[in-house]
């Protein structure tokens, strides 16, 4: 029986962890053993979560001498990931470039068949990354500040080398988004060592829902028009802020929606809008609430100013916008315009605050274009991003790398989520 090993510095439902899980799920269906371990909130010991034939999950301590979330610098984890990985591995998937990722790897490279790792994310802390702080909301945050944050700018720079080290020394790279490929190219990584696999929906979990029915349940006007917004990394928000005061001017009972981190808190036109019950924040949700979150929009909003790292991603919150059959507005910006305005999954305007607010009031105006783009975002999530779909690409990617013998289809039901 071949055997995976999935690695993820992650949370739990929290960035990548998404993509690693429904991965790590899809091999397993597909006849693999699968070891799938992300990070725990615990600051030291390991937790086995899951245990079902052929499948485990394991947390791993989250403790560190930088004490900045979600980096994936844990030495504990290293040393736990190690001691749970034992035996030999067909395939190492890490979802990152991270120590507690691809150190383990490194480590087990004498038991490893194979390493596929994924770069979904551009971190380089000087070209326009996500720890490229030049980019970021001010004030920066605590963990930046003072000889903590000199240590921590001083690790970002090791860690810009670590980066495109993974993806030199695997044997392939998974890229989430087609403009990641000019930077795999510009390694000298030749294009059949990469695979363009972006980020399915979950089309199971998320469904197009009654809209009135979502509101009632969050306590919203049934007969409001509600935008909707999804956030979990908030390096966007003043372009999303900037834009809702353009659109507040022409349809001042237009109601916001949003939830994930605080976003909003230095923004006096959004603290008013929040005092007069057009801004609704409900903060961090679990997963198993965002479809009514999403249910309750006519329109689902994604910023995106223009900058290396946004083209270079592919937001998990744009899957489950499709999944959720409503019209998304956005920018032109990497993949992600090139979907809404080719497939007609909702509109797009040009990256800025202005170019947003076009894009939402396209949609506000034109109730039949909503209607449509709901539908059309819906037929091309279970067309082009089921992830059965996905795990069939990856399967004949890793075959033509040399890899057959990865079980067969349909031979296992996927673990049951604790």
């Amino acid at each position: 029986m071949s055997r995976a090993l999935i690695l993820n510095h992650n949370f739990r439902e929290q960035g990548t962890w998404f993509r690693a899980r429904r991965i790590a799920e899809g091999l397993h269906r597909r006849g693999m053993d699968v070891l799938f371990v992300y990070t725990g909130e615990g600051w030291y010991r390991p937790r086995r979560t899951e245990s079902s034939p052929g499948w485990e999950a394991w947390e791993t301590a989250s403790w560190s001498f930088r004490r900045e979330p979600g980096h994936g610098s844990y030495p504990l984890a290293l040393l736990q990931r190690l001691a749970i990985a034992r035996g030999r591995f067909d395939l190492v998937y890490t979802f990152s470039h991270f120590p507690a990722d691809q150190g383990v790897v490194r480590l087990l490279r004498p038991r490893t068949r194979f390493w596929l790792t994924d770069w979904c994310d551009l971190w380089n802390s000087t070209g326009g990354g996500l720890h490229d702080t030049r980019y970021w909301n001010r004030p920066l945050p605590p963990y930046l500040s003072g000889p903590r944050g000199l240590f921590v700018r001083t690790a970002y720079r090791l860690e810009d080398a670590m980066e495109s080290r993974a993806v030199l020394d695997a044997d392939a790279v998974s890229i989430i988004a087609r403009p990641m490929r000019r930077r795999t190219r510009a390694l000298g990584i030749p294009d059949r060592r990469v695979l363009h696999l972006p980020s399915g929906a979950d089309t199971e979990t998320i469904r197009p829902l009654p809209a009135g029915e979502c509101r009632a349940a969050l306590g919203l006007p049934e007969d409001a028009l509600v935008v909707g917004y999804v956030a979990s990394t908030t390096l966007d928000n003043r372009q999303l802020a900037a834009a809702m005061r353009i659109v507040w001017e022409r349809q001042p009972r237009l109601v916001l929606l949003s939830a994930g981190p605080q976003w909003h808190s230095g923004d006096p036109v959004l603290r008013r809008a929040q005092s007069e019950g057009r801004f609704r924040h409900l903060g961090p949700r679990p997963f198993a609430e965002i479809p009514r979150v999403l249910g309750a929009a006519d329109i689902l909003v994604m910023p995106l100013s223009d900058l290396p790292l946004n083209h270079c991603r592919w937001p998990n919150k744009f899957g489950d916008y499709l999944a959720a059959g409503r019209p998304v507005a956005t920018t032109r910006v990497g993949d992600m315009g090139r979907v809404v305005e080719h497939h007609r999954t909702g509109t797009a305007g040009p990256p800025s605050a202005e170019g947003l607010a076009k894009a939402i009031l396209s949609l506000v105006k034109n109730p039949e274009l909503r209607r449509q783009c709901g539908e059309d975002a819906r037929a091309f999530a279970e067309k082009h991003l089921d992830w059965e779909h996905q795990i069939d690409r990856l399967l004949a990617f890793l075959a033509r790398r040399g890899l057959r013998r990865f079980g067969t289809p349909g031979v296992r039901t996927p673990p049951a989520r604790s």
